[in-house]
């Protein structure tokens, strides 16, 4: 049974369309997938109708008719948003490929069917945009400035379908140079104002007026996610105060924050003391998941473990997304490991390239016998460098040396919690430094009674696939493989730590 979308009268195309039903054997929906078949027809009625046509149709738009035709069923709203939502998911799940011209062009000409579709289509072409400065940016503040600036439109602004918003400050010549984002600011925040994630990208705070900060704080303090990435802060104080003041977001990422100078006082009292509630906020109430690297990530852990200590466990996160963590960074991650205690149950770590030399004492930091209820752990960035080659003129056996990555053992040696799932991201240079990494204490500690929960161990080989490095994989760690929870990926690993 096939299902074609028409018109009940040529020419009023702003009514909600008719459903008529087409029982031939031939006209099974085999392409349901294509924007061609006929479950999609162009309803603008400047087009030939689609055919087949039933001969109930043909009966009922004809003028010279004059017996009355019972008129066919009306499509429910669900299918309405059904139909819509089908076009606008694609293969991958990129937010930019709701932009792709096809995708576009079909979710328009839905947009053209009525009123109803119109409304549906916009919730799709409007969710997700993107704006970096240039003619599209400024195009999409003129668009926008017409429906604020009270001119009159036969439509309702598109503004309130916006969901997602990513803002990229334009680099500009010099550092004193005009900035698009400080001039669009204002009109942004006042007119996107059902936001539900933010992401902005080379913002510098101090380039920003007074207004455009206003705005930026104000018109966008109820979003639920907050990204920021690349962005400049002239103290460590004036990125918390701002990060403080959205106090709904549940999830927060920041991604290479630079700050000039840390000016976070030496007594740890200052982040709770009433005197300076104004100067310096709490950590968003809500916040569930918390992902950061490169951005003085010792200063905002310390800031959300002293609010947790003082009043009561504010902030609980859950997932906890940690990049390029290295010995200086360390101390502050396992101290709030240890402050999180049951409330985390998912953990991301990724390790800075020189854990390979300083790993022991990273890993001396992190205690995870404190959150025993963690269900996933992934550990990304383990890079296992080659073997230095050996000394031909030494007629001596060579001696044997050390197991590598020997402190990503120890580190998972201290899970108690009955995790669900593992992933590791390595990077050896060659299949003889994945041969040496320190496959057998590895095997030794997931083969321990906390370990047998698990139901799926992912280990990601980035390298080329030359045929061994997957077998060197499976056959060291046979045991996890003979219990099927064992899943190797050889090649480029496209998963992100910091993603939220």
């Amino acid at each position: 049974m096939a299902i074609t979308l028409i018109t009940t009268v040529p020419g009023l195309h702003l009514q909600s369309p008719s459903l008529s039903i087409i029982t031939s054997p031939t006209t099974l929906m085999h392409s349901w997938k294509s924007p061609q078949s006929p479950a999609f027809p162009d309803l603008s009625p400047i087009l030939p109708l689609p055919s087949p046509v039933s001969s109930t149709f043909q009966h009922r738009v004809s003028t010279k008719s004059t017996s009355r035709v019972t008129p066919s069923p009306r499509i429910p709203p669900e299918l309405f948003l059904d139909i819509v939502s089908f076009l606008a998911v694609t293969d991958t799940s990129t937010i930019t490929d709701i932009h792709d011209q096809s995708n576009l062009a079909e979710i328009c000409n839905c947009s053209l069917v009525s009123k109803f579709w119109l409304y549906a289509a916009r919730d799709h072409l409007w969710r997700h945009v993107r704006l970096g400065g240039g003619r599209r940016g400024n195009t999409f503040i003129e668009l926008l400035q017409h429906y604020t600036s009270g001119h009159e439109s036969t439509l309702p602004s598109f503004a309130p379908h916006v969901k997602h918003l990513f803002i990229r400050e334009s680099r500009g010549g010099l550092s004193w140079g005009p900035k698009w984002l400080n001039a669009v600011l204002p009109t942004l925040a006042g007119s996107l104002v059902n936001l539900h994630s933010l992401e902005a990208e080379r913002i510098t705070w101090e380039y920003l007026s007074s207004k455009s900060r206003d705005a930026f704080i104000k018109g966008f303090k109820g979003v639920r996610k907050l990204s920021l990435r690349v962005c400049e802060f002239r103290t460590t104080l004036d990125m918390i105060r701002v990060i403080g003041e959205f106090e709904d977001v549940e999830a927060l990422a920041l991604d290479r924050v630079h700050c000039e100078w840390d000016d976070i006082p030496a007594d740890s009292e200052v982040f709770v003391s009433r005197a300076d509630d104004r100067t310096i906020p709490k950590p968003p109430r809500r916040l569930r998941e918390l992902a950061m690297r490169g951005a003085h990530t010792r200063h905002v852990l310390r800031w959300m473990r002293v609010a947790m200590k003082h009043d009561g466990g504010r902030v609980a996160v859950e997932v906890l997304r940690l990049g390029a963590l290295g010995a200086k960074s360390a101390p502050a991650v396992g101290k709030f490991l240890k402050t999180l205690g049951t409330s985390l149950k998912e953990l991301h770590l990724g390790f800075d390239a020189a854990f390979i030399d300083n790993g022991d004492e990273v890993v001396s930091h992190i205690d995870l016998s404190h959150n025993n209820v963690l269900r996933e752990m992934h550990v990304y960035g383990l890079i296992i460098p080659s073997l230095p080659p050996s000394d031909l003129s030494n007629f001596q056996p060579p001696t044997r040396l050390p197991p590598q990555l020997m402190p990503l053992t120890a580190l998972l040696d201290g899970v108690r919690a009955p995790l669900r799932a593992l992933s590791l991201a390595l990077y050896p240079a060659d299949p003889h430094a994945l041969s040496s990494m320190d496959f057998e204490g590895l095997a030794h500690v997931l083969d321990g009674r906390p370990w047998t929960t698990l139901e799926d161990v992912l280990v990601v080989v980035a390298n080329e696939d030359d045929g061994r490095m997957g077998g060197i994989v499976s056959q060291r760690l046979d045991r996890l493989l003979e219990r099927g929870v064992l899943r190797v990926n050889v090649g480029f690993d496209d998963r992100e730590v910091l993603f939220i």
